[in-house]
């Protein structure tokens, strides 16, 4: 019996990530963490947040496919603590049955995802993730009627702390809060690699091709360092509580598990009220 589904799942579409130190084919940036400006637009996160956001998605439709039930505690023996009651007990086993909310995904055109790679897909798809930066207005440009943004008329020969105090004004007294313009928002602070192991771990297991020594030592870098459990040489003879660590994670730090099923509910990183666990 398989540890992380309730039956064996064979994966086609999604495989795991190689180990680079850069995408120099993201969209905005020569380098994989920047949010940098394109065409007067913006990113709130890095892209490579976006592209594995998409990749746990693929992952979830290609399990849902297969009516995968993943298992995120197995059942295990506890001394009891309730009073009175002594010896051992079962903690039972907790499963999720993987399916993607489609409602939360309108835009998305998830019929596409799993025969796509995620460049081929962004590039009909980017402006679902953008906000707008400021332009400067040109002569005969006509303001603009959209109740979202403000045209402000700036003298340049006033100092840059004058503007700057006028702008807060003006927002306070108009009681401005920032919305962002994006429909499907990452919240939190989010660090890609981490992301990214902890996907490469799921995906591998769930293959049951390698064993967690292969996986942590492999060639192709599937988990990279960023902190001293992950770090190359830190967990000789504890393969496994990494790898455990990485897809089974806890309420306050995440596994790849509880990632995956929170994505199946529309939300990345994290889901607002489910742990999952």
């Amino acid at each position: 019996m398989p540890r992380h589904t309730l039956e064996p799942v064979t994966l086609i579409h999604s495989h795991a990530v190689k180990g680079r130190k850069d995408y120099v084919n993201d969209v905005y940036s020569g380098k994989a963490f920047d949010r940098k400006v394109k065409d007067g637009n913006v990113l709130d996160k890095s892209i490579h947040s976006y592209r594995m956001w998409f990749n746990f998605l693929k992952l979830a439709l290609e399990l849902e496919e297969q009516n995968a039930v993943l298992i995120t505690r197995n059942s295990v023996k506890r001394e009891s603590t309730e009073k009175g009651v002594g010896g051992m007990v079962d903690t039972g086993r907790v499963t999720h049955k993987v399916r993607v909310d489609r409602t939360k995904y309108r835009d998305w055109d998830l019929y596409e995802i799993t025969n796509l790679s995620f460049d081929d897909w962004w590039k009909d798809h980017e402006h679902l993730f953008v906000d707008q930066v400021g332009k400067v207005l040109k002569p005969h440009d006509v303001v603009s009627s959209n109740p979202d943004v403000f045209t402000y008329e700036i003298d340049k020969r006033r100092r840059l702390s004058d503007v700057i105090k006028d702008l807060r004004s003006h927002y306070e007294e108009n009681k401005i809060e920032r919305v962002s313009r994006e429909k499907y928002p990452i919240e939190g602070k989010v660090r890609p690699i981490v992301l990214q192991n902890r996907f490469n771990a799921l995906v591998l297991k769930l293959e049951d091709n390698l064993s967690n020594e292969e996986i942590l030592t492999h060639k192709d870098n599937y988990i990279r360092a960023t902190d001293t459990r992950t770090a190359k040489g830190k967990f000789q003879g504890e393969y496994g509580r990494v790898i455990f660590e990485l897809i089974g994670g806890s309420q306050k730090n995440w596994g790849a598990k509880q990632i995956l099923l929170s994505v199946c509910d529309g939300y990345f990183v994290k889901h607002p009220t489910k742990t999952y666990l």
